[in-house]
């Protein structure tokens, strides 16, 4: 019985750590593997030339390498200052009317930041402002 237990304990512990281990993998994707899944959800949407889409693709590849760097070093706003570069950039390359709907996927894409944390709801545990409820 101890066997079969411990034998269970070690196979969800091993199931768990594989699951891990993907997740991981999937965070660590190369600047040209982001750039593709970025160009590919921009190309359901909008309709690009083939001089577009190698700038677009490029530009993406640049911040991309970029944004690994700077991820890094946690420089939240050196990340504002890649991602508005890159607009800067990509709005050259594409026509008034892209270029809006080139925001409108980039923004719906976002990955979302969970709510809380420094000055966010929470932050003194609905206490009032008062520590520990004194």
């Amino acid at each position: 019985m101890k066997f079969k237990l411990l034998l269970s304990a070690v196979f969800l512990f091993t199931l768990t750590h594989l699951f891990a281990q993907e997740d991981i993998k999937k965070q660590k994707r190369s600047p040209e593997e982001s750039a593709v899944e970025t160009l590919g959800k921009l190309e359901e949407k909008i309709e690009l030339d083939d001089q577009q889409r190698k700038s677009v693709y490029d530009i993406h590849v640049d911040f991309f390498t970029s944004m690994h760097e700077v991820m890094k070093e946690k420089d939240r706003e050196k990340m504002q200052e890649l991602e508005e570069a890159r607009n800067e950039k990509v709005k050259e390359v594409l026509e008034k009317k892209q270029y809006r709907k080139y925001l409108t996927v980039m923004e719906e894409n976002k990955p979302q930041r969970p709510q809380g944390g420094r000055g966010g709801q929470g932050g003194m545990r609905g206490r009032g402002g008062r520590m520990g409820g004194m």
